[in-house]
């Protein structure tokens, strides 16, 4: 049996042994917490890492497209003007990164193939150049970094496809039932579509516009019953504009009402540019003797009366075929001296034929160039214009332009450039020219030609006449047609030709007007301008 003193020693023993191993257990206990939280702060390390470099990397990509986005608006200036420098096309600066390919940011193929286009002017052929724009950014301080590539196409649109072109606000006000079929109708700026009254405006086409499209008049807020605007979808079903580019709905709206045929600024369209020689050229140029006119492109030239060749030659012409005229224009309330050409004498003369096809380099055959500076009120007007010289005509000239009678009707390639044009019917007499209206009564009268011209701006409660008053008219032709088939551009405001559009009842009756887009894409007018549009064909991100 063991002694008192045994047993306390082996109580104070055992004692001993917990202790230990409390104190083990302990520090086993403490080991593993520390290494839980070691884990823990390696995890959080590298969750932090991990965000860390994402963020980096959606800074980057964002950084990419930026700098692609740069490279478009870079590409789309220096295609303003034509055969623009695009070698100073390169990365932005941007605070926080760097690019890569500084050298190689816009790639070039160089081959033009002349194709139908896609996008938002697809169907229409054009004239394509391909870039490629690859944007490549680094996050400085990381090995953060993205690449995007973005496909461009520079597209040369021969400009005669659209039934209407306008470089301004485009107005679509007329005081008469009016339907225009055919050819796509543009505006670089505003479309403004509110018939008169109970009148309705009917249109085939597809319409673009790189402003809006209101359904107003531009000159006064219209409260009355408006008239109908209708626009025919993609079945051929005519949908009423009920809205426009004012309503917050306006972009699914026009999609829905017509599956894509009425675009604005708000669908991406953008102003579709005429590219001239440099910076600062206008469009009115074309009209001009510079660089960028067609006169520079003309093999026979009328200055003053008298016909020159490109070398400046004076080219004998049949008796008549060049005269003076005047007569009172009751718009301009002025007396016009006008160049006038016998067309017939002159398709009919061996000499204007051969200096007419015989252009200078880089022109084209078949562009005449008049233009009269010697006199008063100078005018240029063209007679017995039914019929084209083989291959066509275009008459350019920077003075007011009137067309006597039918013009064209075979339909061949026609073009009028003209400070501003007016048509003159079938009965036109010059004595009648100043007396009251019911004197100058009009007779049905056809002409087939694309006009390129200006028009008296709207201003205030001004109103420009609208597209309907393009072509001018100074007669009565109440009951009387006026047949059009062509394409109708309006590139300027007149500068020669500045009358204000004087309503109707005294300078002129308005004619029932049978207007269709008639030119043909496989033989354009000759000198037919050209405007580009750049799109993005493609984009995608590549893997770094």
């Amino acid at each position: 049996m063991r002694t008192k003193h045994e047993r306390h020693e082996k109580r104070k023993h055992l004692m001993v042994n917990e202790k230990g191993v409390t104190l083990v257990t302990a520090l086993i206990v403490m080991a593993a917490l520390m290494l839980l939280g070691t884990t823990a702060m390696l995890n959080i390390s590298t969750d932090l890492k991990i965000s860390g470099n994402f963020k980096s990397g959606e800074q980057a990509l964002y950084a990419a497209e930026a700098g692609a986005e740069y490279g478009v608006n870079r590409l789309r200036e220096a295609l303003k003007v034509l055969n623009g420098p695009t070698t100073g096309v390169v990365p932005p600066a941007i605070s926080g990164f760097s690019f890569q390919n500084t050298g190689t940011f816009l790639a070039t193929n160089s081959t033009v193939t002349e194709k139908t286009m896609t996008g938002a002017y697809n169907g229409l052929t054009a004239y394509c150049q391909a870039y490629t724009i690859t944007s490549t950014a680094l996050k400085d301080g990381t090995n953060a970094r993205a690449t995007v590539v973005y496909k461009m196409e520079d597209q040369l649109i021969p400009l005669f496809q659209f039934g209407i072109f306008y470089e301004n606000d485009l107005e679509m006000l007329p005081g008469g039932d009016m339907t225009f079929t055919g050819g796509r109708i543009h505006s670089n700026k505003d479309i403004y579509m509110r018939p008169w009254g109970s009148k309705t405006l009917k249109v085939d086409s597809i319409i673009t516009s790189a402003g809006d499209i209101v359904h107003q008049r531009k000159d006064y807020t219209d409260t009355s019953g408006a008239g109908a605007v209708k626009i025919k979808d993609s079945t051929g079903t005519y949908q009423s504009l009920t809205t426009d580019s004012s309503s917050g709905t306006w972009k699914a709206d026009a999609l829905d009402s017509w599956d894509g045929r009425v675009k604005t600024s708000d669908h991406g369209i953008q102003k579709l540019n005429l590219p001239l020689s440099t910076t600062g050229g206008q469009p009115i140029d074309i009209l001009g003797t510079g660089t960028d006119s067609l006169y520079v492109k003309s093999g026979l030239r009328i200055v003053n009366g008298v016909a020159y060749d490109r070398y400046g030659t004076a080219v004998t012409l049949p008796a008549g075929t060049i005269t003076t005229k005047t007569f009172t224009d009751g718009r301009e309330s002025k007396v016009m001296t006008a160049v006038e050409v016998d067309v017939a004498l002159l398709r009919t003369s061996t000499a204007a034929m051969a200096a007419l096809n015989d252009p200078p380099s880089g022109g084209e055959n078949g562009i005449l160039y008049i233009s009269s500076d010697s006199v008063t009120n100078p005018a240029v007007r063209l007679v017995n214009g039914s019929e084209m010289p083989s291959g066509g005509l275009s008459v350019v000239t920077n003075n007011p332009l009137y067309i006597k009678g039918d013009y064209n009707t075979d339909n061949d390639p026609a073009g009028i450039f003209a400070d501003a044009v007016t048509v003159l019917s079938n009965n036109w007499s010059d004595a009648n020219s100043t007396s009251g209206l019911s004197s100058r009564t009009a007779s049905s009268t056809q002409v087939n030609a694309a006009i390129m011209t200006g028009n008296k701006n709207t201003a205030g409660s001004q109103y420009s006449g609208g597209v309907e008053n393009l072509i001018r008219f100074l007669e009565n032709w109440s009951g009387k047609t006026y047949t059009y088939s062509g394409s109708l551009t309006c590139l300027w405001e007149s500068q020669q030709a500045t009358g204000n559009w004087p309503g109707t009842g005294t300078v002129y009756n308005p004619p029932t007007r049978n207007w269709s887009y008639g030119v043909s894409l496989s033989n354009l007018p000759p000198g037919t301008p050209r405007v580009r549009n750049l799109e993005r064909t493609s984009w995608h991100q590549v893997s770094n």
